[in-house]
């Protein structure tokens, strides 16, 4: 007997979980590719030498596909891009880069990593790249931008609107009206967070701790009971919330806007801080020394998928030193946990920062995925009709299979962004709502988490009898009536969930006479 699973190695598990069963044919799934375009200037290379200012080691172990933790339902490819000639690394053809009409047209992210500052009080990049770029990002297009302590990175970065604002670029010459300026390289305005001091180095295998934003709530995506905080998702790995990143001797800020730049922010979608770095006391420099653990930013984003919004996603980073061969070097070398989280962060990232309909593409292949469900394979291999009794059942099995496929918050919100579009607005309005304030409602929590599941079994439902109408050879080809299974199911979840919910209050004074 021949077993069917995937091509990439599965992640680890607790306890494992294995793609393989029996009898029926090999399937392969098609991952999403996400092409991303990578810019750098001045000293920044993509060698992997060990000690090198480079981001090479970065793109090399976090996007190695044989990597047990990289994401079955995506591939990222990089373009490796710099503005200057003869550096290492660099793709062909991408060197002395310029952008231009169309040189963002393939590419569905752009990340920039600078280090130059001009001439320290104007930007390098001409009106005609600017544009280039804005329109990318209207368009949809995702961008990680970031520098160091002091005006590193201001020459690339400082003049594209949004990444100008959520992070400080200024610091020499004349700072425009409404710009902050940023930590020093030396002085006690500087951002250290060098452990162990005051022997402790930024390439030693010594992270920093970082200090998440935690959003509180009952989500309904979680059993009513588990009452619980979470990160944003680009800080939720294989082992839970990220907490670590490499540490550096100056670093930069990351903030939340003036005013003065609302304009740049449609549907006023608010900047976050999703982290903050925190500085280390008795770390030495210059005649300075830290006595002060203040915090500061680490990273922001804005969200610019919301509907209010309607464009890309950014990310900025407090520096590039997160990212670098240097910093990571001792990380490396050790291995373990703190090493793969730092490596989920970076994928987290080029994940979170896709475009709408490649976010769009990873989910449908997520739920092409958890339609292999080990303990009830059987059962849906045999399931040619709708069985609303089952969908709640079936709902919480697709919901643990999903959890297994991403990080808890990116099952997380891929399941919110499935059963959400048939909810009630009502639904939606309970679901926003944050629980930690005020009494808690159970019944409210109950409620939210028996129609989110039913509706998912009955997307799981859908896509089961679909796919054994089309047989498993034909898996990946039927995208339009996948489309239209995920709906046809989703409604008849939300009917039969609707049909049980009515009978809560009769129900409810016999559990409680």
């Amino acid at each position: 007997m021949q077993a069917f699973g995937f091509d990439t190695p599965n992640p680890k598990l607790n306890p494992p979980f294995k793609w393989e069963f029996p009898i029926w044919p090999r399937i392969t799934l098609e991952p999403e590719f996400v092409k991303v375009l990578v810019v750098c200037d001045g000293g920044i290379s993509y060698s992997t030498d060990p000690y090198g200012f480079s981001i090479g080691v970065a793109l090399q172990d976090a996007f190695d596909i044989s990597h047990d933790e990289h994401p079955r339902y995506a591939r990222f490819e990089f373009t490796k891009a710099h503005r200057h000639n003869g550096v290492e690394g660099v793709t062909a053809g991408y060197d002395n880069f310029r952008f231009n009409a169309n040189s963002l047209d393939d590419f569905d992210e752009l990340w920039l990593f600078g280090v130059e500052a001009g001439d320290r009080q104007n930007t390098y990049l001409s009106d005609d790249e600017v544009e280039v770029i804005h329109n990318f990002m209207d368009a949809g297009g995702g961008v990680l931008a970031m520098g160091d302590h002091e005006d590193l990175g201001l020459g690339l970065c400082a003049g594209i609107k949004r990444v100008r604002s959520m992070r400080k670029w200024w610091h020499d010459g004349k700072i425009p009206q409404g710009m902050e300026k940023a930590p020093d390289s030396t002085n006690l305005t500087r951002n250290d967070t060098v452990q162990c001091p005051p022997s402790g180095t930024q390439d030693d295998a010594i992270p920093q701790p970082i200090y998440p934003k935690y959003y509180c709530a009952y989500p309904f995506w979680q059993p009513w009971w588990q009452c619980r905080k979470y990160p944003h998702q680009i800080l939720s790995g294989p082992r839970g919330t990220i907490t670590v990143l490499p540490d550096h001797a100056h670093e930069g800020d990351c903030i939340i806007p003036n005013a003065k730049f609302a304009s740049e922010y449609p549907g006023n979608v608010p900047v976050e801080i999703v982290a903050q770095g925190r500085n280390v006391i008795g770390r030495h420099k210059g005649g300075y020394t830290i006595c002060d653990p203040r915090e500061f930013g680490l990273i922001g984003v804005w969200d610019g998928h919301k509907p209010a919004a309607n464009q890309g996603r950014v990310v900025v980073d407090s520096t590039w030193h997160h990212w670098f061969n240097l910093n990571l070097k001792g990380l490396r070398d050790q291995g373990g946990d703190n090493y793969n989280d730092i490596l989920a962060y970076f994928r987290n990232v080029a994940s979170w920062i896709a475009p709408k309909l490649k976010q769009f593409a990873m989910r449908r292949g997520a739920l092409r995925i958890i339609w292999l469900i080990p303990s009830r394979v059987e059962v849906l291999l045999k399931m040619n009709d709708f069985r609303p009794d089952d969908f709640y059942s079936l709902g919480l099995e697709a919901r643990k299979a999903l959890g297994k496929i991403a990080s808890p918050c990116q099952s997380a919100a891929w399941f919110s962004e499935i059963v959400s579009q048939f909810f009630p607005e009502g639904a939606i309005n309970m679901a926003r709502r944050d629980r930690f304030e005020g009494v808690h409602n159970l019944v409210e929590a109950a409620t939210l988490e028996a129609l989110s599941t039913t509706v998912f079994g009955g997307v799981v439902n859908a896509i089961a009898i679909e796919m054994n109408s089309r047989g498993l050879e034909n898996w990946d080809s039927w995208d339009n009536e996948f489309d239209s299974a995920v709906k046809k199911g989703g409604n008849l979840g939300l009917e039969a969930a609707s049909q049980q919910l009515n009978k809560v209050p009769i129900n409810l004074k016999a559990l409680l006479g």
